[in-house]
C-alpha cells in the first residue's frame, strides 16, 4: 500500500490537481495465465506511456501487490497500443472496454526496451478470451472516481 492510499487500498490523496486518462486499444487478446509467475514489480510509482507504445496488460488477485511486491499468480489481458499518452500511476482505475479490471498495482520491466508489463491488482484474474475482449477493446487509466489533491504544503512519501 502507498503512503497516499487508504487501508482499503482506494486512493485518498493525489499528488496532482488534474491528470488527464490515457487510452489505447487491444492488438493482442490473451487466453493464458501462470501460477508462479513471480513477476517483480519495480518501486516505481509513475510511467509515462507514449503515443504509439505498445505494452502488456496483466492482472493478479494475489493480496497486497503494489510496487516493490512480487506477484506470484497472473492473467494475462493482451497487449495495448497507446492512443492518447500521459501518466499512469499506481492506484489508476483500468478499464478494458466497458469493464473496471482493477487498480494499477505497479510495472514489471522484465520485457524493456520492447514493452512495460502493467500489472492490475483485480477481484477477478481473468484472461483477456476470458472477458470476450476483441481487438481494438479500449483500454483505459483513469484517477479514481472519489480522489482528491493532497492540501497545499502537504508531504506524501511516495
Amino acid at each position: 500500500m502507498t503512503s497516499n492510499e487508504t487501508d482499503n487500498g482506494t486512493q485518498s490523496l493525489l499528488r496532482y490537481t488534474a491528470k488527464r486518462d490515457v487510452t489505447g486499444a487491444l492488438v493482442y487478446v490473451f487466453c493464458m495465465r501462470a501460477d508462479n509467475r513471480q513477476m517483480a514489480l519495480e518501486p516505481l510509482v509513475t510511467r509515462a506511456l507514449q503515443r504509439g507504445e505498445i505494452h502488456e496488460l496483466i492482472v493478479s488477485q494475489s493480496p497486497d501487490i503494489d510496487p516493490g511486491k512480487p506477484v506470484p499468480d497472473v492473467a494475462y489481458i493482451g497487449f495495448f497500443e497507446i492512443e492518447q499518452g500521459g501518466i499512469a500511476e499506481v492506484g489508476d482505475d483500468v478499464f478494458a472496454g466497458d469493464r473496471r479490471l482493477g487498480r494499477l498495482a505497479g510495472f514489471d520491466l522484465t520485457h524493456m526496451p520492447n514493452h512495460l508489463n502493467v500489472v492490475v491488482a483485480t477481484d477477478q484474474a481473468l484472461t483477456g478470451a476470458e472477458l470476450s475482449l476483441a481487438l481494438g477493446a479500449p483500454i483505459v487509466f483513469r484517477t479514481p472516481a472519489g480522489a482528491r489533491p493532497a492540501p497545499e504544503g502537504i508531504h506524501l512519501k511516495l
